[in-house]
Order: structure tokens, then C-alpha cells, then sequence
């Protein structure tokens, strides 16, 4: 225990038990310990009375206006100040002891990938190709974790990205014996809050979009930019971007000093770094190339080659995620003599998702902001004869995005859905409101039972190649209204319908 006490620089109460670790007061079990820091909106130690309730043994806290004379609340001024050589605080290097895991950062690959729309799907499928290769892949995003070809796991962490302390969970979790290649999803939040800033050298960063999404949180969209931009460790040896967004790097003293430059990816421009053909998406099958024009240094391949793949991934933008997620890896287990089929990939519950064995077409999808319900409607209407679409607008949060979500959706679609997504503590008459600024009300019919909502889009398909899409929640089975969590799934109400 010594080794713990010096790290913090304290003495431990006596005859104490340490039977885990958190910085979450309802994970605190007995003999606990509970580290109350800096939190978005309040401070940890607000819950500090708290986690002693659940049995926490030892409290460790960096609230110098927490004043305790009790033995087991312990004040840490510096818990979480950061040593310029190491990149670590005494709260990292105290979890690398207390789990055994060291070397975090040059022991395991890192390929993380960030972007308003595409990051789960890209972080996904990356790890399935990973995988396929002979590779020790773990996957941790939206959707939970996933080591190799387990299922998936959603009990570790809730975030899009875990914290530090979630991050150790998981890796001791599944003990790994050896290195493992980590595909991560990194959101604006948590480069923002620096949650992994001690992991922040990935051998590939890739950031693929920049659209107007959490603007409740960050204050404006440059906000929201040089936010994304962080993603790019000027170390890193690989650091991918989508070529529209090149004319940003400017904009970053960082990004135009870095060793290794940024490579860019396009569809648009033959001259970028790599360059992606599409020559056909279907529904059941889709044929692309990749053309290396300027190899990253230390790539494979160190020369110009076009690598031609097949997929059964659709539609197009899609096909970008997964061109992203192979160019992360490199092209060592790809060949440039023939086709490499990738028929094997499968996409996230509830991202393009065309439910299979019912008699109608339906796609759920995680969409929830208006450049992917934008996006994700047009790339898609070409496929089918009529779309009728059902989606809502989440509840406290960005109230400005919802007009330019209806826009898209009045569009795009034959037919629109209002209803109810996570209304949280709003009104959903309110929500509605708001969402209809500036645009045809007639061209709309607000549902707000969300069950209702998708019966009715079901009774509007008339035609075989009309199709229902349910949008916003994708793999998540609740709704969060009235101050409530109550259990909610598209996919169960469609089974309902078509069973």
C-alpha cells in the first residue's frame, strides 16, 4: 500500500481496505476508494457523504473549500496537475499502480477517430477488420466494448468516451496478457474535458466531419473546431482528414509545425493524399477503389498503389467510414492485385440498419443532428421509391439545430413524423415548436407517443420499395421523459409491427 501512499504523497488511515477504485459516488461500493474531482457542472465532493453511504473506505478530494477532520477524507491539492515530461497526474499514475497497468500509452495501438457523424460506425468497423486480420482489437464507443468477437459490452461506461478511471476498468476488465489494438471513438466532450489526455498519442487520429452538433455545450461552432482539431497529437504518426476540411489547419500554429503533416482523404479531389472511387453502392453489395497518392511517412504502402475492395455496406457515406477505418490501419493485410472482399463487415445496431426477414423495408439509424439527418436522408432516397420518415428532437439541448433537423427531414422525405426522442425535462409541444421555425407545418404530423409515431409510418407504405425510417435513437432501448428513464426500442415496436 506504500506505493499508493507516496504516489499521493499521504499516509492511508490504518487497518484500511481497498477493495476498488472510482470517481462515480453511485459505483462506490464497500471499501472503496472515491476520488471526488472537478465535475462538469459541480465539484465531486457534493457526493462525498455520498460514497462513504455506500461503504466507501477512503475519500481522496481536491476541494479546498471541503473542510473535514475525519481521517478517511484526505485533501490532495495537486491530484490532477499534470507533469509537462510524463503527460500524468498523481490520479493516472496512481490507477497504473492499483491495476498493475503500466506503459498504457506505448504498449498498446491506438486508433482513435472523432467527427460530428461517422465515428461510431468507422471505430466499428475498424475493429472488425482488425479482428478478421489475426489481430487482438478492442472497441470502445457509443455502443459499449468489445474484445475480438465477444459481445458487446455496455456495463463499463455510458460516455461515448470513458474517463480515465472507466478506461483502467476496462482494460483490467479484460486482462489483456499482451498489446492490443485499441479503435476508440473520441467525442468534442472529452477531448474537451481531457478526459485520456495522458493516452493521447494514437498511432492513427482521423477526423472525419465537422458539422453544428453540441453547440449546448460549446459556445460556438469555432469552439466546437479547434475542439475536434485537438484530436491531431503533432507526434502522432499518422493524423488523417477529410480533404474538405484541410482549409482549417491554418488555422493551428500546432497542426502546421507537426512532424508528421496531416494526410488528407477525398472523393472530390484526385490530388489528395488518398483518393476513394465509389463505382457502385446497392443495397447488397458495393464495389470501391483506393488510390495512395502521397503515402503518410512510415506507411504502407511506402509507394503509389490503387487498392480495389468490395463490401455490402450502403449508401455512400458509409463506404467513406470504412475507407477511413482501412487507411487508419494501413494496407499490409490488403492486396493491390485483386479485389479485397470485406463482405464480412457488419455495421453498429442501429447505424443504416435494414431490418432483415419482415415484409416491408425499414432502416433505423442513429442520426440526430441536421447534417445526418441530412446526409443520411439524401444518400439514401435514390434507393427507394418514397421515404417516410419518423424522428423528434432531444430535450435540453441545442434548441437552434432543431428548425435545420425539420428542413432536412421536409427535404428528403416523402412523408414526416414528428415525436418524441429524449424530451427529458421539456414539453414536447415546445420541442415540436421550436422545430417548425421556418418551415411548412403542412408538410408535418407531430406524434408524440414514439410507438404511435412509427405504427403510423408503417401504415403509409404502400408500394414495395417505399421505406420507413426511424431516426435519432438507433441502438439505444430508452427514453429519458419527465425526468424519467423508461425502456423504449425502435427495433422492438418494428418486430411488433411485422411479426
Amino acid at each position: 500500500m506504500s506505493n499508493l501512499e507516496n504516489i499521493l504523497g499521504i499516509n492511508f488511515p490504518k487497518e484500511i481496505n481497498i477493495n476498488g477504485v472510482t470517481n462515480c459516488s453511485h459505483k462506490v461500493k464497500d471499501g472503496f476508494i472515491f476520488f471526488a474531482l472537478d465535475g462538469i457542472n459541480t465539484h465531486g465532493s457534493k457526493y462525498i457523504s455520498h460514497a462513504i453511504d455506500l461503504g466507501a473506505s477512503l475519500v481522496i478530494h481536491n476541494d479546498s473549500s471541503y473542510l473535514s477532520n475525519k481521517k478517511n477524507i484526505i485533501f490532495v491539492d495537486d491530484l490532477c496537475n499534470f507533469d509537462a515530461l510524463t503527460n500524468k497526474n498523481k490520479v493516472f499514475i496512481f490507477l497504473e499502480e492499483f491495476y498493475k497497468l503500466h506503459d498504457m500509452q506505448s504498449k498498446n495501438n491506438y486508433f482513435a477517430f472523432t467527427g460530428t457523424n461517422g465515428k461510431t460506425s468507422t471505430a466499428y468497423l475498424t475493429h472488425q477488420m482488425l479482428v478478421k486480420s489475426g489481430y487482438d482489437s478492442l472497441y470502445i464507443g457509443t455502443l459499449g466494448t468489445k474484445y475480438n468477437n465477444e459481445v458487446l459490452n455496455k456495463s463499463i461506461s455510458s460516455k461515448t468516451t470513458p474517463d480515465i478511471f472507466e478506461f483502467f476498468e476496462i482494460f483490467s476488465f479484460y486482462n489483456f496478457h499482451d498489446s492490443v489494438s485499441v479503435c476508440i471513438e473520441i467525442s468534442s466532450h472529452a477531448l474537451s474535458q481531457k478526459r485520456l489526455k495522458a493516452i493521447s498519442l494514437y498511432n492513427s487520429a482521423a477526423l472525419l466531419n465537422i458539422g453544428t452538433d453540441h453547440l449546448d455545450y460549446h459556445s460556438n461552432l469555432k469552439e466546437y473546431t479547434d475542439i475536434k482539431f485537438q484530436i491531431f497529437n503533432p507526434s502522432s504518426p499518422l493524423m488523417l482528414i477529410n480533404d474538405n476540411l484541410i482549409a482549417y489547419k491554418d488555422n493551428y500554429d500546432y497542426i502546421r509545425a507537426a512532424k508528421y503533416p496531416l494526410t488528407t482523404i477525398s472523393k472530390e479531389n484526385k490530388s489528395a493524399d488518398i483518393y476513394y472511387e465509389i463505382f457502385s453502392s446497392e443495397t447488397d453489395k458495393s464495389l470501391f477503389s483506393i488510390t495512395i497518392n502521397n503515402p503518410p511517412i512510415g506507411y504502407f504502402p511506402s509507394s503509389c498503389y490503387t487498392y480495389k475492395f468490395s463490401c455490402e455496406l450502403f449508401p455512400e457515406f458509409n463506404i467513406e467510414n470504412l475507407v477511413f477505418g482501412i487507411c487508419s490501419i494501413g494496407f499490409s493485410d490488403f492486396s493491390h492485385m485483386h479485389t479485397n472482399e470485406l463482405d464480412y463487415l457488419d455495421l453498429p445496431k442501429g447505424r443504416t440498419e435494414l431490418i432483415k426477414n419482415i415484409s416491408a423495408n425499414v432502416i433505423i439509424d442513429f442520426a440526430h443532428n441536421a447534417e445526418g439527418l441530412e446526409l443520411f436522408l439524401s444518400s439514401i432516397k435514390n434507393y427507394f421509391a418514397k421515404i417516410v420518415v419518423v424522428f423528434g428532437c432531444g430535450g435540453d439541448r441545442d434548441k437552434l439545430k432543431r428548425p435545420k433537423m425539420m428542413k432536412a427531414a421536409i427535404n428528403n422525405a416523402s412523408e414526416v413524423i414528428f415525436t418524441s426522442d429524449n424530451s427529458r425535462s421539456e414539453n414536447f409541444n415546445s420541442i415540436f415548436y421550436d422545430a417548425m421555425e421556418g418551415n411548412d407545418q403542412e408538410r408535418v404530423i407531430p406524434i408524440e407517443d414514439r410507438r404511435e409515431a412509427i405504427i403510423h409510418g408503417s401504415s403509409l407504405l404502400i408500394e414495395k420499395d417505399d421505406c420507413l425510417v426511424i431516426l435519432g435513437k438507433g441502438h439505444e432501448e430508452t427514453q429519458e421523459i419527465s425526468g424519467k428513464t423508461i425502456f423504449f426500442s425502435d427495433h422492438e415496436v418494428v418486430n411488433e409491427i411485422y411479426k
